[in-house]
């Protein structure tokens, strides 16, 4: 593994950070290129990056606590949530749109990457409200539930959903609910940037993107996180720890059929809550591709295998799912063949705890 993405950082078709883990332990953990060109700062094993639409696996892990908690049932109207916070009436062609199809893709709500001033206003603040208004009166892609097209707008809406029942800020809930729970000391959502020390963006090598305002990005692609954390949040479902096993369940199930080039335009089948559906070698795999302005990721969970493989990127042009998806196949062939490594570093102190403690024992880089 590290000699493949040696390979890749020589060539300059890898920059960011990688975690392979297989059943708790490390088979892979390193970092290529620059965080911060301009002042020569390296990506490290525990850089924080964007991770784009990765974002759409805890958007909808918060929805299905909400519906657990009884604020709210997949199945209702959107409508109602929304009036008078985030929209004054509801346009006729959303009062059949419900929370269910917000979440899988199947809604007809416009792609806000579509819109024409999308990346021209990606790097000035807003507030959620004015987000919703800037699509609020764009026709539908089609009749809800009858299709399936990748919208951010859908899951903006999830997010101004989120505020409603609980009265709290999106970033709040994510914190109650998720990141303080499973002690992921280093994701969060910031309506402004991430925190101090975060990988800056680039559309390629050296060709520096514009900074992305949290508040634009929302809940739809705005988490930032580190690989670390990322398998950790992984491991919480194959665990139970992220919710009970019925709802862990249903998070990974499919929703909805991806069209015939597949989901993301990824190899895909179905498309469940905030996870794809595919398999990798015949093993299940569920996985989400991140991809926005000077970022790109991949996350990759084998649930029957506990492999988990994680590839954040601060290069937009990046293949993160070629390279997960290479890495993965990887840490199959290894299991398959019996291989075993060093004692290293376990994810979790032991099965079964409250995820333990991230070990660090070494900074791996591949540049």
């Amino acid at each position: 593994m590290r000699a493949y993405l040696r390979g890749l950082a020589l060539r300059k078709q890898f920059t960011g950070s990688v975690l392979v883990v297989r059943r708790g332990e490390v088979l892979l953990r390193a970092a290529a290129g620059q965080a911060d060109a301009e002042r020569h700062i390296p990506n490290r094993p525990d850089t924080v990056y964007r991770i784009a639409s990765v974002t759409k696996q805890f958007t909808s892990m918060l929805m299905l606590k909400l519906r657990d908690r009884g604020l709210l049932r997949l199945d209702d109207p959107i409508c109602p949530y929304l009036i008078p916070a985030y929209i004054r009436t509801c346009p006729h062609a959303w009062r059949p749109v419900t929370i269910r199809q917000l979440l899988t893709h199947t809604s007809g709500i416009v792609n806000i990457q579509e819109l024409p001033d999308f990346y021209a206003k990606l790097s000035r603040p807003t507030t959620t409200r004015a987000l919703i208004q800037r699509f609020v009166r764009k026709p539908l892609d089609f009749k809800p539930g009858t299709s399936w097209k990748y919208s951010n707008g859908g899951y903006v809406l999830a997010g101004a959903i989120i505020q409603a029942v609980t009265h709290r800020p999106y970033g709040d809930v994510l914190h109650r609910e998720i990141t303080g729970p499973l002690h992921l000391r280093h994701t969060g959502y910031s309506r402004g940037y991430p925190p101090a020390g975060y990988a800056k963006g680039y559309f390629t090598v050296g060709d520096p993107a514009p900074p992305i305002n949290g508040s634009q990005a929302f809940s739809a692609t705005g988490i930032y996180s580190t690989v670390d954390d990322i398998a950790r949040w992984d491991r919480s479902f194959g665990a139970h720890l992220v919710a009970p096993p019925a709802t862990v369940k249903l998070a990974f199930t499919p929703q909805a059929p991806c069209p015939a080039n597949g989901c993301l335009n990824l190899p895909s089948t179905a498309y469940a809550f905030g996870w794809a559906i595919d398999r990798l070698n015949g093993h299940p795999l569920r996985y989400h591709h991140g991809l926005l302005q000077g970022y790109a990721a991949i996350n990759m969970y084998l649930p029957d295998d506990d492999i988990a493989v994680v590839v954040l990127s601060n290069v937009q042009d990046t293949d993160t799912y070629g390279i997960g998806r290479h890495l993965a196949t990887m840490a199959l062939a290894s299991s398959n063949a019996g291989w075993s490594r060093d004692a290293g570093m376990p994810v979790w102190s032991k099965p079964g705890d409250r995820m333990g403690t991230l070990i660090d024992r070494r900074t791996a880089a591949v540049s």
